[in-house]
């Protein structure tokens, strides 16, 4: 055993020690209910995750059921009475779990391929919307920059290039001496992580934290949420790092007054719904103050069902039935409370919302930063993943993406747009149809 895997197990026996199994944990987590276990039983299901922390071997059947089941929505850490980060002690259970019950060559396979997918998908998406200068800049090894602020956008933001783009607008014009680093040659290592591949994680994810601080930045801005989920719970927690770690919400909200003096005061007038997911530190609240502050712009309150997941997508799309429903009304729900702009806080859930408009022509999605850009007389980056998935012509998506392309040395065939189009419209979420992207795309391909 390494001595990150040491580090692991004495972060779960501390939880274990402390836990008190009044149950509390697991009457709270959503997924639980969702998946049609007892919410009755909780102290038996907690009581067994103890004995798994500390006896080893495989979960017990209704545990495994419920370890399975888990999306990192934290509504189990923020029930447990002794303050306990139950969605940190589940994610490394769940690894030990399947530790011991599967072969690790089998789990090793599993990460590699899906991890090949995403990588994949990320090349050809920002190879098609994003300038090679640009895309060197971001994946430049993190341990040979020199600035004192990172802003780490991870991997499956660069398929909506345009935040990542957002984001450095925002920040230049805070004047900040900062670098941007990411892409698959810094990945967080969650698919290693999540399927028992702790080598490879350790070679990859626990590799990346250790270039941040390689780099001597003060502060590393996080954009992906499970990319911060990660960082902090299975890298900061286990050895405090030289560094300052923080969503850039967060570290934008903290610096609000700074912006607010750069706002310029003829924004457009909207009304606007944030689709809101609790469970990555403070970055709801963060987000809210940051759009208030905008002028012209008016947040409209709405119930929505944000605790269920901490993101759209990723283990959330287990339960495409939940996703889809809780997409479904909060679009009803911004149309009957008057707004005219839905905006998302994270890239998986602008993938899932971003194609609205059309079905709902009266509805703008735009991601938080696009606002902000907007409000500082910056951004103006063509979102072309909200192209693709409206559906419609595809004349200006295929003129930029065939100009990026060349620019980027990269070449796509109908193979390669095949499995683009399965994983832009297979996604839960909200949009046109699949037809005029996969057309134009496959016509472009041909072109060779």
């Amino acid at each position: 055993m390494s001595a990150y895997a040491d580090r692991l197990e004495a972060l779960v026996a501390e939880a274990a020690d402390r836990c008190t199994t009044c149950g509390k944990c697991f009457e709270a987590c959503p997924t639980a209910r969702e998946s049609g276990l007892d919410m009755g039983e909780g102290v038996e299901r907690v009581g067994e995750l103890v004995a798994l922390t500390r006896d080893g071997g495989a979960a017990a059947p209704l545990l495994d059921k419920w370890l399975g089941a888990c999306d990192g929505s934290a509504r189990c850490t923020a029930a447990c009475p002794e303050e306990i980060n139950v969605r940190q002690w589940v994610t490394i259970a769940k690894m030990k779990s399947l530790q011991a019950t599967r072969p690790v060559q089998e789990g090793a396979a599993n990460a590699a391929g899906r991890f090949r997918h995403m990588a994949q998908a990320v090349r050809l998406l920002a190879s098609m919307q994003l300038p090679s200068e640009t895309l060197k800049k971001i994946l430049a090894p993190a341990e040979r920059r020199s600035a004192d602020v990172l802003f780490y956008t991870g991997c499956n933001v660069l398929r909506t290039p345009h935040i990542v783009l957002n984001v450095m607008d925002i920040l230049d014009a805070l004047e900040l001496d900062f670098d941007v680093v990411g892409g698959t040659a810094h990945c967080c290592g969650v698919y290693q992580f999540q399927e028992a591949d702790l080598p490879t994680y350790e070679r990859m994810g626990h590799r990346t934290f250790q270039r941040f601080g390689q780099s001597g930045a003060s502060k590393v801005l996080t954009w992906c949420p499970t990319c911060t989920k990660n960082f902090d719970e299975l890298e900061k927690d286990v050895e405090a790092p030289s560094f300052d770690l923080g969503h850039v919400s967060e570290f934008l909200a903290a610096n609000l007054d700074a912006l607010k003096a750069r706002f310029k005061a003829d924004q457009p007038r909207r009304r606007v719904v944030i689709h809101e997911h609790l469970g990555i530190g403070a970055t709801v609240e963060s987000i809210r103050n940051l759009l208030r502050a905008v002028p012209n712009l008016e947040l409209v309150d709405l119930p929505q069902d944000s605790g269920f997941s901490y993101a759209c997508g990723g283990q959330a799309a287990k339960f495409k039935d939940r996703e889809q429903a809780i997409h479904r009304d909060l679009v009803r729900g911004a149309l009957d409370g008057g707004a005219d702009t839905i905006v998302t806080m994270y890239h998986s859930c602008h993938r899932a919302l971003s194609g609205a408009e059309a079905i709902y022509p009266s509805l703008r999605v735009v991601n938080f930063t696009d606002v902000l850009a907007e409000a500082l007389g910056r951004g103006g980056h063509p979102d072309y993943y909200r192209l693709y998935k409206r559906g419609g012509a595809m004349d200006e998506a295929v003129t930029a993406a065939r100009g990026f392309l060349e620019n980027n040395g990269v070449r796509i065939d109908e193979n390669a747009v095949k499995s683009l189009t399965a994983d832009i419209f297979n996604e839960t979420g909200v949009g046109g149809p699949r037809e005029a992207f996969a057309e134009a795309f496959t016509a472009l391909a041909r072109e060779g």
